[in-house]
């Protein structure tokens, strides 16, 4: 059946796009896809009011990015849904939308070998976005090795439409590589922090507050360099390099539709983070929650405790749910955040089964268990002992993959 609606969709989203010929901003890369999505969005939609749309959700698969196309919902396994979906469809094919969009931003995912391959057969980007790869993405499980993953992801950039551009970051090693793939005719453009990309970032400072009545004030300022140009940037309510790249990748796609940085940068002042990632929120007993929880990997961990280190002034907690899918990564890649856990917090609590390896790297470093280290099966038995230990001013970072729930805790101690 999943075959069948896969076949059906990619019909009727190949009908709409020769119909429609929206630009197509396609993101790829192992963590960082929906923030940079959603400063993308936020920035076209200065230049293309109310027609800008963008993946929602988990909408970033065979069957997700063609319902996107559409307009459609996820159906899950109602006939009926499914049903208005087609005829969606095929209204919009039929006859002239008015309301259709000028742009799509769209994820792709790889879960597997193939995927991207797959979308890419019928949805060729104008623009194509790898945001980061690291030594040890997740997914890695269901590919044989890291060079089949990486050439999974370059599929996105050897589909570009005549023309088309690569926007690729420059600090992360394996995507900088990339730029071997890109076919002639097409461009490719660098962002990052580092010396070599085109859209460069310097001068950033986060504003961290110390109390929980100073949430609202989180923040970041940053500074964006292109060619003989500069601006000043702010964004609110996150913290943390992730959502600067996010900007990042933005402000260069920006850049490729006609905005210059004062345009982005006044553009970016709406953005808001995606649910569950590195949100600033008030927990309770005053203290503050770095809800970075939506999924995991050794890349999101690492710079997720690399904030939590930030709070300088603060008891530093750090909740950590298992990381999925990481194959044969995956006892060294749980040793190395224990071992980074062990040097930045004052408690640690642990979630999952492949979180023992963090533990027993953790108990090497003068932590004790059931003091300042705990270990528990499933979110739901950890999250009453979280709830229990905590103080005032307390920071609290919490981050797992999706299996492990981490959600369930961020919903125990935030705030009302």
């Amino acid at each position: 059946m999943r075959k069948i609606l896969q076949y059906i969709l990619k019909l009727f989203a190949s009908a709409v796009l020769a119909k429609y010929r929206p630009k197509i901003i396609a993101i790829t890369g192992s963590v960082g896809k929906t923030s940079a999505k959603e400063t993308i969005f936020v920035v076209l939609e200065t230049k293309f009011p109310g027609k800008v749309r963008r993946s929602l959700g988990n909408f970033n698969t065979e069957i997700g990015a063609p319902l996107t196309i559409i307009g459609g919902i996820d159906a899950q396994r109602s006939v009926w849904s499914w049903l208005g979906n087609f005829l969606k469809a095929l209204r919009i094919v039929l006859s002239r939308d008015r309301g259709y969009p000028d742009v799509l931003v769209l994820e792709m995912a790889a879960d597997k070998p193939g995927d991207i391959i797959y979308l890419t057969s019928f949805i060729h980007p104008d623009i194509a976005v790898v945001t980061a790869i690291g030594e040890m993405p997740s997914h890695l499980e269901f590919f044989p090795e890291l060079d089949i993953y990486i050439s999974e992801k370059a599929n996105i950039i050897k589909n570009l439409k005549p023309g088309g551009i690569a926007i690729l970051n420059y600090d992360d090693l394996s995507v900088r590589e990339l730029r071997n793939t890109v076919p002639t005719s097409r461009e490719r453009f660098y962002y990052g922090f580092q010396e070599g990309a085109e859209v460069r970032l310097e001068n950033f400072s986060y504003k961290i507050p110390i109390a929980s009545s100073e949430i609202n004030a989180a923040g970041i300022d940053f500074k964006v360099f292109y060619e003989n140009s500069e601006a000043d940037f702010h964004i609110a309510k996150t913290l943390g390099a992730p959502p600067l790249y996010a900007a990042l990748a933005a402000v260069a796609v920006g850049i490729k539709f006609g905005l210059d940085l004062k345009q982005t940068a006044e553009a970016l002042k709406n953005y808001i983070p995606p649910k569950n990632r590195l949100e600033i929120i008030e927990g309770i007993k005053e203290t503050i929650i770095i809800n970075d929880s939506y999924n995991s990997s050794p890349l999101a961990a690492e710079a997720a405790l690399g904030l939590l280190a930030e709070f300088k002034k603060n008891r530093k907690i750090a909740v950590l749910g298992s990381m999925r899918e990481l194959g044969i990564n995956t006892e060294p890649a749980h040793r190395r955040i224990g071992q980074k856990a062990a040097k930045i917090c004052d408690v640690v609590f642990l979630v999952g089964d492949e979180m023992v390896f963090a533990q027993e790297e953790i108990l090497k470093k003068k932590f004790v268990l059931g003091q300042d280290v705990f270990w528990f099966e499933t979110s739901d038995e950890a999250k009453i002992k979280v709830q229990e230990i905590l103080q005032p001013g307390d920071a609290v970072l919490i981050k797992g993959s999706r299996g492990v729930r981490m959600e369930n805790i961020v919903e125990e101690i935030k705030a009302l």
